[in-house]
């Protein structure tokens, strides 16, 4: 009895523990030589791995998953497009976004992906000329490093466009900070369809990371009207971005999108130096306090950035041993001290004999 009930409490903080936050796996585009089937689960830590997989790198770790088939590993793609949309599980079916979907499971870090694939491609190609490039759209200094302008050249700043807007508003900020961004991802869209991108049979792998959109969905909430509308505008620009990319590529080309929940206890820093449409000062620059902090790995109450893992291991180790402790207690306490326990019945033969 005490032996199942251990078991069963460590089955249940094991569970706990191994409890994730939830998103999609979105293929928008995939050429000839890939089939993409099934609604199975996979996990962040493979996305990797089907990058990998699609460009005919090598890959690390094997997989039960069954989503990808390489029907042609001589025609595999020539770039892969991931949007990584940060703060929501889905856009949603109201957002329209044509797609083959699939449950994803986060259990890494995001940009563990793309330095995975990046680090692959270095190494099959020695020499350089692959269009590598991780597009934060939040940070427009992105749009002045080396490995922006190399594979899209000159990109200006965009200025924020007055669009028909139903429920959105210029005048607060998180509406604001999303319609930026989004007129950043429509600034690129528009640098590939001028010829931007030219095949040049070297493989390429682009990052897009979207994160505006978590702070709207926190302030109007996940279901709001500014929410949907937000998805859905989001949602024309991936569906413009992929067919961008497709008519690039001529086709050989994997564009995927990635949405992901995880709880977040960032704190944007508002830059109050730029005007908005109504003459009064709002957000340019929306920048994420855990960026500067994660430069000096401190956070802002002086924890250490590993304070989180460091915390879950103490925490659930903790767990498991009061469970044990209490499980060893009553184990003991249920004890018959004659029949049970060899440690009895010697002490109590050795005091008989020294009488």
């Amino acid at each position: 009895m005490a032996v199942a009930m251990a078991l069963f409490w460590v089955s249940l903080v094991l569970s706990v523990i191994g409890s994730n936050a939830g998103g999609e796996f979105s293929v928008l585009h995939s050429p000839e030589s890939l089939k993409f089937s099934g609604s199975g689960k996979t996990m962040e830590s493979l996305l990797k791995e089907i990058f990998s997989a699609a460009l005919g790198l090598s890959v690390e770790e094997n997989s039960e998953w069954k989503g990808m088939y390489v029907m042609d590993p001589f025609n595999t793609p020539e770039a892969v497009v991931e949007v990584y949309i940060d703060g929501v599980s889905s856009l949603g079916e109201t957002a329209g976004l044509k797609s083959k979907t699939y449950p994803l499971i986060v259990n890494e870090y995001e940009p563990d992906t793309f330095q995975g694939v990046k680090h692959r491609i270095k190494q099959r190609f020695t020499n350089g000329g692959n269009k590598i490039a991780n597009v934060k759209l939040y940070d427009s200094n992105e749009l002045n490093t080396e490995e922006f302008k190399n594979a899209f050249g000159d990109v200006k700043p965009p200025k924020v466009p007055k669009l028909n807007l139903i429920h959105l508003k210029y005048t607060v900020d998180e509406d604001y900070h999303f319609m930026n961004e989004l007129a950043t991802l429509r600034a690129i869209i528009k640098k590939i369809e001028s010829g931007a991108i030219v095949p040049d049979n070297i493989i390429d792998f682009y990052n897009f990371r979207f994160r505006s959109l978590h702070a709207l969905s926190d302030y109007h909430g996940p279901s709001s009207l500014q929410a949907k509308e937000a998805k859905k505008l989001l949602a024309e620009a991936i569906e413009d971005l992929s067919q961008a990319f497709v008519a690039a590529y001529d086709g050989s080309v994997l564009v995927t999108a990635v949405t992901t929940d995880v709880a977040h206890t960032r704190r944007p820093i508002r830059s109050v130096d730029t005007p908005g449409a109504d003459g009064k000062p709002v957000a340019q620059d929306f920048e994420w306090q855990s960026k500067d902090l994660k430069a000096n790995n401190d956070t802002d109450d002086g924890y250490n950035a590993d304070y989180p893992a460091i915390f879950n291991i103490i925490l659930w180790f903790v767990v498991v041993m009061a469970f044990s402790l209490i499980a060893i207690v009553y184990a003991l306490a249920d004890m018959d001290p004659g029949r049970d326990s060899i440690i009895y019945r010697m002490t109590s033969t050795r005091m008989k004999k020294d009488n």
